[in-house]
């Protein structure tokens, strides 16, 4: 059985638990970039220690820092010549930093174009965007594949094809973005359709993260009651405030934990944590999933 697929069963067992946010961490230690994926080559001690320092808080799966390193959103940090170095490197820092027997996902993100009628990006030109990506990532030692914060069906499906085209038989998990408080994302999905029409395409775990922390709960209960699926949600640290011309978000490690409890009890069975969340923010996750056990 491959490790991927031994997660899945994992799944049916008990809470697994997921690393936190990358991003922030970088931007709370002053590291300077074009694109996340740039620090794979430039600061790589710094995104190792990123994923021990998670690892030791409790996390038990962990995602390559690849996010916004697809093609789309690499050439438009002027790094699209290095686009399979850093989707390599990635793969290469966390399982270094996490060992062989850790869960690791080959992550990816929107590409930040709209797709046609509303943009200039074709539906064709998307799935190589993440055909590519993937097939860098998938030649690494990764479990599953992660595809997040998605607010466009078609551009999912994309990415979905995209991965399907490299031909490797890993599970696939997908959540999406709920940027509204009713618990639709900003093209209008909600939950219940964005599951079925997901399970309608094969994904293997589907789930919300990033949004609005209110449509994040709406939409995995409306999950819940669509798809006889594994549930999965990473909730940022409370609503984004700008503060100083900043972007803080300011939930408490105990308030983070408590949300995790009400999705565990929705249904949700693996559990991390996204924009502004940190180490202290996931041990209070971990314990909390262990104690719904």
């Amino acid at each position: 059985m491959s490790r991927g697929r031994q997660l899945l069963d994992e799944l049916n067992e008990r809470v697994v638990v997921c690393e936190g946010a990358m991003g922030s961490m970088l931007a709370a230690q002053g590291v300077k970039y074009r694109n996340t994926g740039e620090v794979n080559l430039t600061h790589p001690q710094i995104v190792t220690q990123i994923h021990r320092a998670y690892q030791q808080a409790g996390a038990e799966v962990f995602q390559t820092n690849t996010f916004a390193a697809n093609l789309g959103m690499l050439r438009r940090a002027g790094l699209a010549g290095q686009a399979a170095q850093i989707q390599a490197r990635a793969v290469q820092l966390v399982r270094e930093a996490v060992g062989p027997e850790a869960y690791v996902a080959a992550n990816g993100g929107p590409t930040g174009q709209l797709l046609e009628p509303l943009g200039e990006l074709s539906y064709a030109e998307a799935v190589s965007i993440y055909r590519q990506q993937f097939e860098v990532m998938l030649a690494g030692a990764v479990d599953f594949v992660l595809l997040e914060t998605f607010e466009s069906l078609e551009e999912v499906s994309a990415a979905i094809e995209g991965v399907h085209a490299v031909g490797a038989d890993l599970p696939v998990a997908v959540t999406m973005s709920f940027s509204l408080a009713n618990g639709r994302t900003a093209m209008g999905t909600d939950g219940a359709t964005a599951a079925r029409e997901l399970a309608g395409r094969g994904v293997d775990i589907v789930g919300a993260n990033c949004g609005h922390i209110e449509g994040l709960l709406t939409a995995i209960r409306e999950m819940s009651e669509a798809v006889d699926l594994p549930l999965m949600a990473q909730a940022n640290a409370g609503q984004p405030e700008l503060i100083g011309g900043e972007t803080v978000y300011q939930a408490t490690p105990r308030e983070s934990g408590e949300l995790a409890a009400e999705l565990i009890s929705a249904g949700v069975r693996l559990i991390g944590g996204c924009c502004g969340t940190t180490p202290q923010h996931i041990r209070e996750i971990a314990r909390v999933a262990k104690a719904c056990a």
